[in-house]
């Protein structure tokens, strides 16, 4: 246990205590540091060794609580929470946990990699805070359970061209999908982000798509066609990646297609046929509703959608 939190509390990079902070620390619970290959052995060695000496575990309780007393990280919060949230995931193999107050306290125990992590929860934690959209939680529950970032990145990815298959019918992966769904220079869209009535919702409508495919050809491909093996993956572009595809599955709640009764007419609808569209249509049909404000602002009779690239 000592040599696990060690590995947390001095990890090389944020949101790891520097050589000062632990100095500090061991000064202030009266513990000598002692030499160590790195700061990490340095930080186990000094301590196990100073609890052989007292012949109990006082030194380790007395670190942890000085080096996570929330006073320390009160213009940094959340290097305190990601520090707890690491050490949880490795104290609860031991029966302990860091409380709200910084200090160890006893907990449930656990025998196995994949019940700590679940118990820990840091992962889900964290994207849960985060406000992740919550089809992202359903499509990467396994994978964020047992921390493997990589096959989670993957099936993040994954649930973006499913969701637009889901919206449109349309049964294409990948580029075709995008083309088909959001239109060409030749074809016009069946799915809209917006009202697509201006050359600035237009604009954003065709970066939309672009986006989808920037996600596909950085995200999904290459790992479709390389293994977890050897391959590392940041935590930081882990939530980054969330983040981002959070967002676009958002966009895609408030996204419209064109609805059964117009697609006879393209998108070339005439306020004549809304005779032939039932309420409903008229109520979700992105075409119908701009074409129904253009009869109450006094705009053209004709509703003549662009193609979206």
């Amino acid at each position: 246990m000592t040599e696990a939190i060690a590995n947390v509390l001095a990890q090389t990079n944020h949101p790891g205590l520097t050589n000062t902070e632990i100095d500090r620390v061991l000064e202030q619970v009266r513990v000598t540091s002692e030499m160590g290959s790195n700061k990490r052995d340095r930080l186990y060695r000094t301590l196990h060794n100073a609890q052989v000496r007292q012949g109990c575990g006082n030194a380790l309780g007395a670190f942890v609580a000085r080096a996570m007393a929330p006073t320390r990280y009160d213009n940094d919060p959340r290097r305190f929470e990601a520090l707890r949230d690491q050490l949880n995931a490795v104290l609860v193999l031991h029966g302990y946990f860091v409380n709200n107050d910084g200090k160890l306290a006893h907990g449930t125990q656990v025998n196995t990699l994949s019940e700590a992590a679940k118990l820990a929860g840091e992962l889900r934690t964290e994207l849960n805070r985060r406000d992740t959209h919550t089809v992202l939680l359903q499509y990467t529950k396994e994978e964020v359970i047992v921390n493997d970032l990589f096959h989670a990145m993957s099936e993040a990815a994954k649930s973006v061209p499913d969701r637009v298959r889901t919206l449109t019918g349309i049964g294409l992966d990948g580029a075709d999908l995008y083309d088909e769904a959001f239109g060409t220079n030749r074809t016009p869209p069946k799915l809209f982000i917006n009202s697509f009535d201006t050359a600035s919702l237009i604009s954003e409508h065709k970066g939309f798509k672009n986006l989808l495919l920037g996600i596909h050809r950085h995200h999904r491909n290459p790992r479709a066609h390389t293994t977890r093996h050897g391959s590392t993956e940041a935590r930081i572009d882990f939530y980054d990646l969330f983040g981002l595809l959070s967002h676009i599955h958002r966009r895609l709640d408030n996204s419209h297609t064109l609805c059964c009764a117009c697609r006879p007419y393209g998108t070339n609808l005439h306020r004549g046929q809304l005779q032939g569209v039932d309420a409903h249509a008229m109520a979700n049909c992105t075409l119908v509703r701009s074409l129904l404000s253009g009869m109450v602002v006094g705009q053209p009779s004709r509703l003549v959608i662009k193609p979206a690239i």
